[in-house]
């Protein structure tokens, strides 16, 4: 099988896999009124034309707010593979450009999506064998650090684990700092899902505690998967997206906090799909997919 015939075919396994579960799959607009706010994602700007007077338009970086609007309306499973565009992103496991699976699941909470996501791989790849570990104790584990929400004592701990900081990093850049030098250290031969993140990394996940249901998968040296149970509390939702347009200077969807009085309880999750088929094909970087299946968009 060539990468062109091994694309269609591990796209379609994979809509078969959520069909054959129910879902309905979807197909949303790229082109947003507002951009989607993630802390740690650069949405990209794009100026329109329209009825002779310039307008700002966003890209999405993921169809988050889309998906979880039809939710609201329809209160259906869906899913969706989509085309998803970040600002800032150029590494041989990243693009500005990219393929999204993306999907939410009525009635269930983040437990159920990770048990799903094992028969999905089990599907493409014939794994069996997993790993689950909270994020507190695998930062014990293969860092020797505790991370709790006192800056001060994150720092300490990162100083005592080697690990690089400067004195001027918020609570957050330091927990990356330290997440990242997790990742190295995983060693994720098998399907490695972490799970149950402090509450400031909470994003739209429901709190439980001093923790967010939500969880991440690693496999073979790549993240794959966030997923978490949502919020669905308009007052939380807007309190939360708030902090980060101000923070950010930028516009608020305020039809998609009002779409929350009419979700349902759900989880909802998002695979990156051209890592997923990296490594179902055995290609190692963007590089030889752009040159053998998808034409660079930008070429440097």
């Amino acid at each position: 099988m060539n990468i062109l015939e091994g694309w269609h075919e591990f796209v379609e396994r994979v809509r078969r896999f959520f069909r054959s579960r129910g879902y309905l799959e979807v197909s949303t607009a790229v082109l947003l009124r507002y951009p989607n706010l993630d802390a740690n994602i650069e949405p990209i700007k794009v100026k329109l034309k329209l009825k002779g007077r310039e307008r700002t338009f966003w890209l999405q970086t993921s169809p988050e707010y889309s998906m979880k609007k039809l939710l609201a309306l329809h209160k259906r499973s869906i899913f969706q593979v989509a085309k998803v565009f970040r600002d800032g992103e150029y590494t041989p496991i990243h693009r500005p450009e990219f393929h999204m699976l993306e999907w939410y699941k009525i009635g269930e909470d983040y437990r159920y999506l990770i048990n799903e996501i094992k028969d999905l791989l089990k599907d493409l790849f014939g794994v069996e064998e997993f790993r689950e570990i909270p994020l507190g104790t695998a930062f014990e584990e293969f860092l020797g650090i505790r991370v709790g929400e006192d800056e001060d004592l994150l720092k300490e701990a990162l100083s005592k684990a080697g690990i690089h900081f400067e004195e001027s990093d918020d609570w957050e850049t330091l927990f990356f700092r330290a997440y990242i030098e997790l990742e190295r250290k995983l060693n994720a031969e098998v399907p490695t899902f972490l799970y149950d993140f402090p509450k400031p990394l909470c994003a739209l996940a429901k709190i439980r505690g001093n923790l967010a249901e939500r969880f991440e998968l690693f496999y073979k040296g790549m993240e794959l998967a966030n997923g978490w149970t949502e919020e669905t509390d308009p007052e939380e939702v807007r309190s939360r997206l708030m902090r980060e347009a101000k923070r950010r200077n930028l516009p608020l969807d305020e039809e998609f906090i009002n779409a929350h009085r009419d979700i349902p309880p759900c989880s909802g999750c998002s695979i990156g799909l051209d890592r997923l088929f990296m490594l179902w094909i055995g290609v190692s970087d963007f590089d030889t997919l752009e040159k053998k299946l998808f034409y660079p968009s930008l070429p440097l």
